[in-house]
């Protein structure tokens, strides 16, 4: 998309939150059935932390006179307390930290130090882990953003990042290129040692075809987006196989292109599809539970995702969008407590998890 077009694109997207009286909650699914995803706000720039849509409107025509405005936001990781997100932005080569308490919004890392960002995770005591596929190498930073150490000599393409704070296991994805075999997850203990691989090219069972996102749920399982397998593998904290679901499809329950993946606190995967800019939430049996966001020319919605995070106390979620309009989009699950998760038997079409297991 040229500049100016996707600069237009930006400013009529926000064009609907700077006019007129306030609108209805947005909702999934939509009236007359109960509410179970709402959104709440926006993150673009610091002003968006505190400003009116009117501003936001604003600053898409004229354009952000901050240089600490999202780009490309790929990675998200969310503090214990709930109160500080961090966001990976590859093409800003930085690490932004947003602090909803102080209302700040500040690029954590100094400028040149990294010539790409991609995934960030943080471990107990909130220092910050960065990937860097340009430079094969995973730093670490600490709150203040000062690096403490470089480690992982080991990937061709280092990308998504997850830290299983109990085992204090770090779990690198390398995506690798079009030509490496080297297609896998690499876990690493958070002194920097390499304890095993998991998986290579391939679409058999622990095997990947450009995998891009992980993640941990309460069990320390390990979620991999196997992305051009169009699936998921799971495996346990010692790398065994547990599971693998999902085809290739364009119906709810199958994937077009699986992106970031994050479990809520009631243990629901919420699952990123870019091709169809929507989320697909799936219950602890792997069921289909419902579809939120999807491509629409309003804020609320989204257009190129990728990142996604959750607060497992507040059922905040946090998504990174990297279209017309650069921004991280905050929902929260409402109305739901675990027996909503549980999907009667026999189970609607499509609410089945797809594929092997």
């Amino acid at each position: 998309m040229k500049p100016i077009v996707k600069l237009l694109a930006g400013a009529l997207l926000v064009a609907g939150c700077a006019h007129g009286p306030k609108t209805a909650e947005v909702v999934w699914p939509e009236p007359p059935d109960k509410p179970r995803i709402k959104f709440v706000t926006h993150y673009r720039s610091e002003r968006d932390m505190r400003g009116s849509g009117w501003d936001a409107f604003l600053r898409a025509i004229a354009g952000t006179p901050s240089s600490n405005a999202f780009v490309h936001p790929m990675s998200i990781a969310v503090s214990a307390d709930g109160e500080r997100i961090y966001v990976a932005d590859s093409f800003a080569s930085n690490v932004y930290a947003l602090d909803t308490r102080a209302n700040t919004f500040k690029r954590l890392l100094p400028d040149g130090d990294l010539r790409e960002a991609f995934g960030v995770a943080l471990d107990s005591a909130e220092n910050v882990y960065v990937s860097d596929p340009k430079n094969k190498r995973v730093y670490v930073y600490g709150r203040d953003g000062k690096k403490l150490r470089a480690m992982v000599k080991d990937a061709v393409r280092p990308t998504a990042l997850a830290v299983d704070r109990a085992r204090q296991l770090l779990y690198v994805v390398d995506s690798a290129t079009r030509d490496s075999q080297h297609h896998c997850v690499l876990v690493y203990s958070l002194a920097g040692d390499l304890l095993r691989t998991i998986g290579t090219r391939g679409d058999r069972p622990s095997e990947f075809n450009f995998p891009t996102y992980v993640a941990l749920d309460a069990a320390g399982n390990v979620f991999v987006a196997d992305t051009l397998n169009f699936r998921i593998q799971v495996f346990d904290p010692d790398g065994g196989l547990l599971r693998i679901f999902g085809e290739q499809g364009d119906v709810p329950g199958t994937f077009g292109r699986i992106k970031g993946i994050a479990f809520d606190g009631l243990g629901n995967l919420y699952v990123i599809d870019a091709e169809h800019a929507g989320v697909q939430v799936f219950n602890p049996q792997f069921q289909l539970l419902m579809v939120f966001a999807g491509l629409q020319p309003k804020i609320e919605f989204l257009e190129l995702p990728a990142a996604i995070a959750i607060d497992p106390r507040t059922n905040r979620i946090y998504i990174g969008d990297s279209g017309a309009y650069p921004r991280v989009n905050v929902y929260e699950l409402v109305n739901t407590s675990r027996e909503d998760t549980v999907v009667p038997s026999p189970t609607p079409t499509g609410a089945s998890p797809a594929g092997r297991g």
